[in-house]
């Protein structure tokens, strides 16, 4: 009895040492063991580790992996003296955990120094670029890709040197203007975009005149084809009718003669009209003719 609670015993020793003599390390995080505050080493591959138990050594653990946050507003002038505000979005990760543990120690102080680099960074950075880069119709003249590679890159060596901190991107998030130059931003937005309009109906009226006129030369060469067809088929008709008529002249010229006046005297002896004449007229010599009374 009394060997089994001896057993018994160390056991509870052996696990309590234990307990205080190992921790584990995730895919997730860095460890930096300290001892009296100073530190020892450092383990940034994941697993199962032994350290000196209790007070003699302590476990300070440093996520890994990729934090965001977002900067302050902050109002910066551009090269052209145009005030604007801005507020960036950083992407970051702890590369050197030692380093880091010895000049922040934790998240939110990485944070705040991260966001002042950055903003330092964009005031150094906006004062070689004008209004027309950071808003403008015309894609080519905009530069916020290349403000924030340059951001990035120079922040990039300082918070790696100084704090042990890789900054894997960083972006402006939102651009706004002070009240005193957002009428005069709107209006000259205003103004490109009624200058865009009336481009834009120029060249419709421009192609409208051109396909009208296209469409009138058309029209008119179709008129012209149609006029040109029916005066030939308009001449066959006076032709066949000149021939008729001569044939039928030759068949009895004064047969011919007389339907002619016949139709004469229908034309201008309608009904209301008066025509005053000589009767030795040639018109009426088929009424005056003794013939012409049979």
């Amino acid at each position: 009895m009394r060997t089994t609670v001896i057993v018994l015993l160390l056991l509870f020793i052996c696990a309590g040492l234990a307990s205080v003599s190992t921790y584990a390390v995730s895919q997730g995080e860095y460890a930096v063991l300290t001892q009296f505050g100073k530190p020892s080493r450092t383990v940034d591959e994941a697993g199962l580790y032994f350290k000196r138990p209790g007070f003699l050594e302590t476990v300070n653990r440093i996520e890994r992996r990729t934090h965001v946050f977002s900067t302050q507003p902050i109002q910066l002038l551009l090269g052209d003296q145009n005030p604007i505000v801005l507020t960036c979005y950083v992407c970051w990760r702890v590369r050197d955990p030692l380093l880091f543990f010895q000049s922040v120690v934790t998240m939110d102080i990485a944070a705040q120094k991260l966001g002042d680099m950055v903003n330092s960074q964009l005031g150094n950075t906006l004062g070689d670029y004008l209004l027309v880069n950071i808003i403008n119709t015309r894609p080519e003249d905009v530069k916020i890709a290349e403000i924030e590679s340059k951001i990035l890159e120079t922040t990039n060596v300082k918070t790696q040197e100084k704090y042990g901190i890789e900054v894997v991107q960083v972006g402006i998030r939102r651009l706004a203007y002070p009240s005193i130059v957002a009428e005069a931003v709107y209006n000259r937005m205003r103004s490109e975009r009624e200058k865009e309009a009336r481009k834009y109906r120029a060249e419709g009226q421009e192609e409208a005149t051109m396909i009208k006129a296209r469409a009138d030369r058309e029209v008119k060469e179709i008129l012209a084809e149609s006029y040109k067809k029916a005066e030939i088929r308009k001449g066959e008709g006076d032709r066949q009718a000149l021939k008729i008529y001569a044939e039928a002249y030759g068949k009895d010229p004064e047969f011919f003669e007389f339907m002619r006046s016949m139709e004469v005297y229908e034309t201008i002896l309608g009904e209301n009209s008066t025509l005053v004449l000589s009767t030795d007229s040639e018109l009426f010599r088929y009424l005056n003719h003794p013939k012409g009374k049979e």
